[in-house]
């Protein structure tokens, strides 16, 4: 995988983490609101590393952390939606 299209599906996979986080009832977003929060500042660091890969792994380990919190539908959902995001960006890659 290109080094921007790993470091772009890290950033995509924290969105949709984030987002899923965002969408749980309060009491679930604040006890897991530092792994949230975590996940969105690594992401931003990633997007701002002029050398991604260290960032980029901070980042996976800190989606894992908040996707493991999530739960296992929640984990389900997030790979489906990895899925058809890789083949998405294959696609693309294909055509440019």
């Amino acid at each position: 995988m290109p080094k921007g299209l790993g470091a772009a599906v890290a950033v995509r996979v924290a969105r949709l983490l984030y987002s899923r986080w965002e969408r749980l009832a309060p009491p679930d977003r604040r006890r897991l609101a530092p792994l949230a929060e975590d996940v969105k500042q690594r992401a931003l660091d990633v997007r701002g590393a002029v050398d991604g890969g260290q960032a980029e792994r901070e980042l996976d380990a800190a989606s894992s952390e908040l996707a493991v919190a999530l739960g296992a539908d929640e984990v389900a959902a997030l790979r489906e939606e990895l899925r058809r995001e890789l083949e998405r960006a294959a696609r693309e890659q294909r055509a440019a």
